[in-house]
């Protein structure tokens, strides 16, 4: 199997923003040890609803914490969430809410971490590919003449790049919280060991802002003529 990082597609067709938050999200968790966050821009589930959680005012305003403040209120979530998921500093939950402008392809990211699909398109790939996503309904208010019917799409978790991508090395995690620091390599490479089959598109657990899809999606939307994202196939090491 192949596997292909997202990209947005150039050009004036495809111009749409959205500046909106989603209803929850962790707090910021500040290690007292390498003094930063481990932080996951881009974990998002949808999905996830907190309106009946006794503790969901605490993830209602974003916020920087000290990190065992962070830690507790991680461990308090995951029994609200019903899938395995990193819940790094900064995940979100719930409906995205904000405002919208621009002209969008049939995929388009918004953000390089974040991907929404028109309902129809998702109706085509789910009907004639058999692709399972998950998505989930947002609250938009467009700015300009054209509303468009957008779904964010809830990308899971899994896979890691494989050290040896990392120029002289990849920085050794902190004792503490377990980050790993550094910019993401310019020929990155998956980690086969670390990679499963069941999901065709997926957000790495390292690097939470990468989109990756597999090749039956990429072929899923060649076939079905969907534009909006372009395609990078990146290399997998298994040793």
């Amino acid at each position: 199997m192949k596997f292909f990082e997202l990209h947005p597609a150039d050009g004036p067709r495809f111009t749409g923003y959205i500046n909106g938050v989603h209803k929850w999200g962790l707090p910021g968790g500040l290690c007292p040890v390498c003094h930063a966050s481990p932080g996951g821009l881009g974990e998002a589930y949808p999905s996830v609803d907190l309106s009946g959680w006794a503790h969901r005012q605490e993830l209602a305003e974003a916020r920087q914490v000290p990190l065992e403040e962070y830690e507790r209120l991680r461990d308090l979530l995951r029994s609200q969430v019903p899938f395995e998921a990193p819940l790094l500093p900064g995940a979100e939950f719930g409906t995205l809410s904000g405002k919208a402008s621009g002209k969008w392809g049939d995929l388009h990211l918004p953000d390089p971490w974040m991907l929404v699909m028109r309902r129809d398109a998702l109706k085509r790939m789910r009907d004639d590919q058999g692709i399972s996503l998950h998505a989930s309904n947002m609250d938009l208010r467009f700015l300009g003449r054209e509303e468009v019917d957008l779904l964010e799409l809830e990308l899971h978790c899994q896979g890691r790049l494989h050290d040896s991508c990392f120029p002289g090395g990849r920085e050794p995690p902190c004792e503490r919280c377990g980050r790993q620091g550094g910019r993401l390599p310019d020929a990155p490479m998956l980690d086969g060991r670390t990679l499963t089959t069941d999901l065709d598109l997926f957000r790495l657990r390292d690097y939470t802002t990468v989109i990756i899809a597999t090749d039956r999606f990429v072929e899923a939307v060649a076939r079905l003529g969907l534009e909006g994202v372009v395609f990078m196939e990146v290399p997998v090491v298994d040793a």
